[in-house]
């Protein structure tokens, strides 16, 4: 990981154990896993917040259903 800053974790054996296990499943190393999942819930709260934010700017239910249906699609 180019750029890349260190920093200590300190999590339960049994989540590392686990964790080394989801790892070695997808023929990554703990750290690229551990990355790969933080973006996926970054990536998920930033979408979430994207989504509600529209849902708020919207007044008219006819919208909020074509924008509920829009985000089922996607």
């Amino acid at each position: 990981m180019a750029g890349g800053q260190r920093f200590s974790l300190r999590i339960s054996r049994s989540l590392k154990k686990e964790v080394a296990r989801l790892a070695q499943a997808d023929g990554v190393s703990i750290n690229t896993w551990i990355h790969a999942a933080i973006a996926r819930r970054v990536g998920g709260e930033v979408t979430a917040e994207a989504f509600f934010k529209r849902l708020r700017e919207t007044s008219l239910p006819s919208a909020m259903l074509t924008l509920l249906k829009q985000s089922q699609e996607d």
